[in-house]
Formats: C-alpha cells, structure tokens, sequence
C-alpha cells in the first residue's frame, strides 16, 4: 500500500508539473495550510516520508542525536528520492528542531525554499503575528506562481478541504465500534494519501470507502489503545508492530499524521486568513504549544473516553523536541485521570524492534 501511495503521487504529481503547476512542498507537519498554497494555484505536498536507509543517508548531515525525521528528510533528498526531486520549493520553518535543521541543509541539494515562523503560545500577539507570516508565504507563491490568491480560489480551497475532512472525520467515528471495521493503519493511510494526493482524488476514494463500510464491513478487535506523540512516517514499520504484531488496535490519536489533519475545519469566517490561523494555528494539537493544558490535554482525555480506549501510547521519535521534554508531565497528567501510560522512545531502526513488541504485549495484556 505504502509504495502504492508513494507511486500514484509521483505519476500525478508529474502530470500536474506537465500542465504548468508548481509543487510546493510543507515541512512543517500540520501548521502550513494546504489551502493557502492552493489559492495560489500551486499543488501542495505534506512532507510525510521516513525510512531506516534514509536516517542512516542523513547522518551524513546531521548528528545521529538529532531528530530521526529530519535526517530521513534529508536522506531522501540525499538519494535522489523522484518524489522529492518533484518538488519546487519548500515552505520550512521553525515548527522544531528537526524542520529547522531540513530547511539548513536544503542548499545542499539545490531547492528553494521560505521559511514559515512560528509562536510557541496562542496569545492574541501571536494570533496576529502567525497571520502576517502567512500573508508573506501568500505574497511569496503569488510571485513564484505568477498567480493571485482572491475571495474566490481562497472560499474553493477551504470548502474543498472542508469535504475531505468531513468524509475523513465519518470514516474515523467508525472506530468507535466494538469490532471496527477500520483501525489505525487505515487512517493513517488515508491521511497519507491526502498528503500526496490531495482532494479531488480523495474526495471520491473515501466516498467509496464509507459506502464499503456500510455494506460489507471488516472487522477488527484488540486491545483498544490511543496514540500520542511524535507523528507516524509513510515507511515506519511501527503501526504494523502495535496492531498486526502485538494484537493491539488503535482507536483514537492527536497525531499530525492522523486525525489531527481533520478533526477541525477551517470556520467560515469573511476573512480567509483569520479562518486559516483559527485552524491551524489556535486549534493545533501539536506539543510544540505551550501550555500544553490549554487545548491538547483536555482533547486527547476527551478522545479517550469518546472512543473507549483503554490505555495510551506515548510514542516519542528520539530527540524529537516537540514530545521528549513533555513526558514527566504528560504522565503525571494522565495518573490523576487514572489513564495507564506506555513510553515508546525510538528511532527508524529496526534493531530494536523486538524489543519494543514485547514491550507492547505487555501493557496491553496489563490493561486489557
């Protein structure tokens, strides 16, 4: 499935290049909105691959101590990877550290790129100050694309989005069930497509789906579990350790790379910019937010109790800023809300992926 994804992106994404479009590719997981880069006429992709090869390719640039998604980044940019060599320019920025250290070493590999800044609380200063950043990535792609974002591409974009989120979000209430018929590797896999593919292909792939749902659903059992933490890669092994591996089944999370991407619309509020920054910027649930008590704790005990999960997974990539300093806290949270807590700290290695199955067996079996 994964290279199946990764294939039909590189074939559409040429067609689109063909006809004249820009690819503009976002590092900065789920604060960059699609839809701005869409109003400009250009064609977004979610930078949304990680490998083991590829970590190892970007240790050439980066410490081994740093982040594993930005030396995997890099290591894809290292190999040439067809679908990164698609892209025309990058907005980067400074979402955390592994972004940051992508958009240092770009110049490497000869891509453009515009750096994207971004507040780490959500005062009304930085409310306003996000905006302004996002009117100069707006003034950036009107040059680089030669076209003008108006009233109009702006209210296409956000409604077209909208859709997909809502057929994203019904698919996902699916996870509610006693016996799903969907699981955590299913919405992964629809929101990497979504990264890739974007909605016009989306829209009807999950218009079919939730019809296959009502009629002849799959289903699946296991140790109810929530996600958290460090996003998950199109190339991790991980999702398959916890639920085909393990006999887990993942039925909530606050991941950039799974239900965060629809959990919210974008309001429909006169202005496009405040209705951008109300999305991705107030209602993100990414840890790089402080506090952390203010929106993301409160959400992810609501989706917990909402989808019956019965224990969490705190899963930190290592050296992953956004998370690692956060788990003291995040665990004594979730003791006085009597919520059972796994720490999974790893890289994309798979040395130690053994080790982590076991480790996996047995909280579940704990808590089941």
């Amino acid at each position: 499935m994964q290279f199946t994804i990764i294939d039909e992106a590189i074939h559409n994404i040429r067609v689109y290049r063909e006809k004249g479009f820009k690819i503009v590719g976002i590092v900065p997981h789920g604060m960059v909105p699609e839809e701005l880069i869409v109003a400009a006429g250009a064609i977004p992709i979610r930078i949304a691959l990680g490998g083991r090869d590829e970590q190892e390719r970007g240790d050439k640039y980066l410490s081994s101590t740093t982040c594993p998604f930005g030396r995997a980044t890099l290591g894809f940019f290292e190999e040439e990877h067809p679908l990164y060599t698609l892209i025309d320019v990058l907005i980067v920025g400074t979402f955390c550290n592994g972004v940051q250290n992508v958009a240092n070493y770009l110049d490497y590999f000869q891509k453009a790129s515009v750096p994207l800044i971004l507040p780490h609380d959500r005062s009304n200063s930085s409310f306003n100050f996000y905006i302004y950043e996002l009117k100069k990535i707006q003034a950036y792609l009107e040059n680089f694309t030669g076209n003008r974002c108006t009233p109009r591409t702006f209210t296409e974009a956000i409604q077209e989005y909208n859709h997909l989120r809502l057929l994203l979000r019904e698919i996902n209430d699916y996870r509610k069930n006693n016996n799903p018929p969907i699981r955590g590797q299913t919405i992964h896999q629809l929101v990497w497509q979504a990264f890739l593919l974007g909605p016009k292909i989306m829209i009807p792939r999950c218009e079919k789906l939730l019809q296959q749902l009502r009629d002849t659903p799959k289903l699946y059992s296991g140790t109810r579990i929530f996600l958290t933490g460090s996003g998950i890669t199109l190339g991790d092994s991980i999702l398959e350790v916890i639920e085909d591996k393990a006999s887990g089944l993942i039925v909530a999370d606050d991941l950039w790379s799974s239900m965060e991407y629809f959990l919210e619309d974008v309001p429909n509020f006169t202005d496009p910019f405040i209705a951008l920054a109300d999305k991705y910027f107030r209602k993100t649930l990414c840890g790089r937010m402080i506090p952390e008590s203010e929106l993301r704790i409160p959400k992810i005990i609501e989706l917990y109790h909402a989808f019956r999960a019965k224990g969490i997974l705190n899963h930190t990539l290592k050296y992953c800023d956004s998370y690692a300093g956060l788990k003291p806290e995040f665990r004594k949270l979730m003791n006085r809300q009597n919520i059972p807590v796994l720490e999974l700290d790893r890289d994309y290695a798979e040395a130690n992926i053994g080790q982590l199955q076991t480790r996996i067996e047995a909280f579940l079996e704990m808590i089941g």
